[in-house]
């Protein structure tokens, strides 16, 4: 993340506008993806488990304190299950591949000058929601911390940044996806990227066991995509 000063500000309105690739570092991320997963790829064993931590970004807005409790056991026990029974091994160390989670609000945005973070992802998921249902949990949280200091959404921030961003810079995605919002949005123009052509999207009125059996769904018919490529050649 840049630091405060370097994050631009939108002529119209005069505010920051915390919510466009300018105010990332786009190339940083890529190149923190690209790391972590040489530390993978440079362990013994593919599926070795390996907690690798990065500090880029971490900006949790009010998680919710229940979190843990959104699956009952048994329903996580019974993913579990079929996650082994479809890679045909026989508990969670013999899983031969290991994940590179990565988390942020522009990762499908292409930038034909810079390389892109989801163009580094091998699927991907979007998740959804509505004008309101998003102007609502926005509105809802706290100042945010930033690299030097506190920021809050001045009032009517939503309305002339944050929604205008989100339609604009996933312009190619909603195009191709109508129910990801209400409003007709005409496509950036060009074709899929790959990474695009490969992202699961999902409302986040979803249940929360259908939406992660769609993340799952996503990881093992990556995966199996992959072991096909190479049986054929």
């Amino acid at each position: 993340m840049f630091s405060d000063s370097q994050v631009p500000t939108d002529v119209d309105t005069g505010f920051q506008d915390w919510d466009c690739p300018l105010a990332f570092d786009m190339n940083k991320m890529v190149q923190t993806i690209q790391s972590t997963r040489k530390q993978l790829e440079d362990l013994p064993g593919c599926g070795k488990s390996v907690e690798v931590h990065s500090s880029f970004a971490s900006q949790w807005a009010n998680p919710q304190k229940d979190v843990n409790s959104k699956l009952p056991p048994k329903a996580l026990d019974s993913l579990r299950n079929t996650v082994l029974h479809r890679l045909n091994v026989e508990s969670t160390e013999e899983i031969p591949f290991s994940l590179i989670l990565v988390d942020g609000i522009l990762l499908f945005y292409d930038d034909a000058n810079n390389e892109s973070p989801g163009s580094e992802c091998d699927t991907g998921l979007f998740i959804y929601a509505q004008y309101e249902t998003l102007k609502q949990r926005r509105e809802a949280r706290s100042a945010y911390v930033t690299k030097d200091g506190i920021w809050e959404d001045p009032p009517g921030y939503f309305d002339s940044i944050v929604w205008p961003n989100f339609v604009k810079y996933h312009s190619n995605l909603i195009a191709a996806h109508p129910e990801i919002t209400d409003r007709k949005v005409t496509s950036a123009g060009g074709q899929k990227s790959a990474h695009e052509a490969n992202v699961a999207i999902c409302s986040s009125d979803m249940p929360f066991k259908d939406t992660l059996d769609v993340c799952v769904e996503s990881i093992l018919g990556e995966w199996n995509r992959r072991q096909q490529i190479q049986a054929q050649r």
